[in-house]
């Protein structure tokens, strides 16, 4: 009887223990940095107030161009959400130059040559 006690007390501290450790999965895009980076400014009067910023933990997940200052505020979050991620991809074609376009920031995607 004390064997399951021990065993039923032991199992209850591993479970606390898995649940209150932050995990990310592997090519995580955490719901908080997704809100990050849709409510992020976008305007702009010139290219260079423009940025890319990452949407999920990892290269592959894409980029989105965003107003210089907001893309602090979506760093802090992304190296809060993704600061332990696993990635599994090396390379991907999704990088993008930030434009300023009609006073919003957008992404063009790089060609393919620039990879090089």
């Amino acid at each position: 009887m004390k064997k399951t006690y021990l065993l039923i007390a032991c199992a209850a501290l591993l479970a606390a223990c898995s649940s209150s450790s932050k995990t990310v999965s592997i090519n995580a895009m955490p719901v908080k940095l997704n809100e990050a980076v849709m409510a992020a400014d976008r305007a702009c009067t010139t290219d260079a107030d423009c940025v890319a910023v990452k949407k999920g933990c990892c290269e592959c997940a894409g980029y989105e161009a965003v107003n210089v200052q907001a893309a602090e505020k979506v760093q802090k979050v992304w190296e809060k959400e993704c600061i332990n991620a696993p990635c599994t991809r090396e390379m991907c074609y999704v990088q993008i130059d930030p434009v300023c376009e009609n006073n919003v920031c957008v992404g063009k995607l790089k060609p393919m040559d620039s990879y090089k």
